[in-house]
């Protein structure tokens, strides 16, 4: 086998080098970064009782917008590093949050892509108890799940499960 891609590699040299190479976009992609702005938080999330309050300790978030050669967007990536924690303001019950997680937007299709712990709360004592982890495909934001695989808490109880562990 290695033989065979050792004799391929002149000529894969050679046909980059005769080829004419196509740009890959017209535009350059922008790139936003936020620091500490509460962008993936809950706080205000209305629970039976009482409202969740979150504290952000930090949160970097990098927005990459994709555009072709028209220079219209294709696809929109945002990378997220978080750690908060949520807390129940009448109990003082608390959960930690560190999520790191993408978050990708196909423009043109309207697929909504999340890989990595978008929801990973644990609370002390009692380690994990809630996630919503691997890859999911929905379409457009919070639309019908067209893929999943691993753990999806936030599937099967929603904002009432985290409720109910703020409770």
């Amino acid at each position: 086998m290695r033989t065979i891609l050792r004799g391929m590699l002149p000529f894969a040299v050679a046909a980059a080098l005769v080829l004419p190479s196509t740009p890959a976009s017209a535009t350059k992609p922008e790139v936003e970064v936020h620091i500490d702005e509460g962008i993936f938080t809950l706080d205000g999330l209305p629970c039976e009782g009482f409202v969740i309050q979150e504290e952000t300790i930090s949160e970097r978030v990098r927005f990459t917008t994709f555009f072709d050669e028209a220079g219209e967007p294709v696809k929109v990536a945002a990378h997220a590093n978080f750690y908060g924690i949520l807390r129940n303001p009448v109990t003082g019950v608390e959960l930690r949050d560190h999520s790191v997680f993408s978050e990708t937007e196909n423009v043109v299709d309207g697929t909504v892509t999340v890989s990595g712990p978008s929801f990973h709360y644990v609370q002390q004592g009692s380690g994990q108890v809630f996630a919503e982890v691997g890859h999911k495909v929905t379409m457009g934001f919070g639309g019908p799940v067209l893929f999943q695989a691993g753990q999806d808490d936030f599937a099967v109880t929603a904002e009432e499960g985290i409720c109910d562990l703020l409770s």
